[in-house]
Order: structure tokens, then sequence, then C-alpha cells
């Protein structure tokens, strides 16, 4: 059966958060924190961490006011499937580039036109070793993974903390962009055999978006989910705005 679309999945995403309400969400591969506020407004009382393996992105991250303001952990680490050292390779703009990408780097080697790669050594972590040592207590999580071609291993180090994952939004791509990437079908796979449905997707044909929801959760909650579905489709950001001002002053 084809997944139902949500053409901006980050608003059903914002309203899934809103009603689940996970007590911990990990923004992995955040770039700019941009999406973590965001989170913030929505869970007031999370504990929210974004994980940014650029340097340079997570050094602006670190001199970010609103970042501290909030309450947002950064860390430049990775996630993927195993603990230790990792090569990471980091894109940078050529002097005289415009308008450039600053969320393009991976674990996978990939030059690009206007762009010079950076290999760097950062210490890679799985979820399931980062909540079981951090947030051992927390009952819930939720999960935001952009991560360059490497959602799959991401999963795959969910291990015994996928039962703790009420959620996920994951950018998977349905052909290979990065050199003996897994692709949706297979990222989806996974997630099925670890206990997620997926309940919603975006629209770009090669690189997109899918929500994904812990079985057990789904099974329980239904239909609230689909109902926040329909509205995050209809009427997404104002939905998110409305929900985010409900919790001022919580």
């Amino acid at each position: 059966m084809d997944l139902p679309v949500v053409l901006k999945t980050k608003y059903a995403f914002h309203a899934l958060l809103w009603l689940g309400e996970p007590e911990v969400v990990l923004d992995i591969g955040s770039m700019d924190g941009a999406d973590s506020k965001r989170f913030r407004t929505l869970l007031p009382k999370a504990e929210i961490v974004a994980f940014e393996g650029n340097p340079y992105n997570y050094r602006a991250m670190l001199e970010d006011a609103q970042i501290e303001r909030q309450r947002i952990r950064v860390e430049n680490r990775l996630v993927s499937d195993t603990v230790g050292k990792r090569s990471f390779f980091v894109e940078r703009p050529l002097a005289g580039v415009g308008h450039f990408n600053r969320g393009t780097s991976s674990l996978t080697r990939r030059d690009q036109n206007g762009a010079a790669t950076e290999e760097v050594c950062l210490e890679a972590v799985s979820v399931e070793s980062f909540l079981s040592r951090d947030y051992p207590s927390a009952s819930s999580a939720a999960l935001w993974v952009d991560v360059e071609g490497h959602a799959h291993a991401v999963l795959q180090g969910l291990g015994s903390a996928a039962k703790r994952v009420k959620l996920m939004h994951v950018e998977v791509e349905t052909t290979q962009m990065w050199p003996g990437q897994k692709v949706e079908s297979e990222v989806l796979s996974l997630a099925s055999s670890l206990g997620f449905v997926a309940v919603a997707r975006g629209d770009h044909p090669i690189q997109r978006d899918v929500i994904l929801v812990n079985r057990d959760w789904y099974a329980d909650d239904r239909t609230r989910i689909h109902a926040v579905l329909r509205l995050a489709s209809w009427q997404g950001p104002a939905l998110s705005r409305i929900m985010a001002w409900s919790n001022i002053g919580r």
C-alpha cells in the first residue's frame, strides 16, 4: 500500500511531537539548529540534543545565543551504527562560490562542483549507546534524521532503544546518491523490523522525508495520529504555530 503523502512532512512531525510529548529529541544532522529551536517551542520541558558533524557548523551553533537560551545541547559527534572514531567528509565552498548548502557533509565522500572536501575524524555514537548512557531514565524519544545517505546506519544503531523511540522523521533516497548507500526501500524494511510504521512521506521522487511511528504507539493512538496528519497536510504551518503558542507559559 502506498504511503499517505504529506507535502510538508516537517509540519506533520511537529504535530506528532506535540501529540506524543517525547522526553528526549535527537536532531541528528542538525546543520544550524533551526529545527531544534522549533522543537523547543513545541516541547518546553524535553531534552533536545543537536548532533552536527561539520565542525564549522558546530562552532556557529555554539555562538548562537538563541540555542543556548533555549537549552539545546549541541554535540560535535556522529550518530551511526558503530561507536568509536570515524572519518567524516566536510564539504566547504570554494572561493567565489555563491549559494552553498552547508548540510551536504557526509560519512561518505562525494566530491561536488564548487566545493572542497575536508576529511576530519570524529567520535561516533549509536542512538542506543547515547540514550543508555546520557538519558537512561527517559521513557520516550523522537529522532529527526538528516544524515546524507546514512539513515539506514542510524536506524541500525537503535538496538534496544528502538522500543523507547516514539517517532522519527528520516530523510531517505529512492536511488543511490552516495556510493553504496541503502535506499528508501531498505530503510523502510529495517524500520518495519524494528517495530515502526511508515505513516507519511514527502512527494519528491528521489530525496524525500518519511515519518515513522512506533507500532505500539500507533496501535494505541491511531485515530489521533491520523487526525493530526490530516490537519498538517491541510494547514501545516498554521498548525505548527498554534501548537507552539499553546505551550507558552508551560
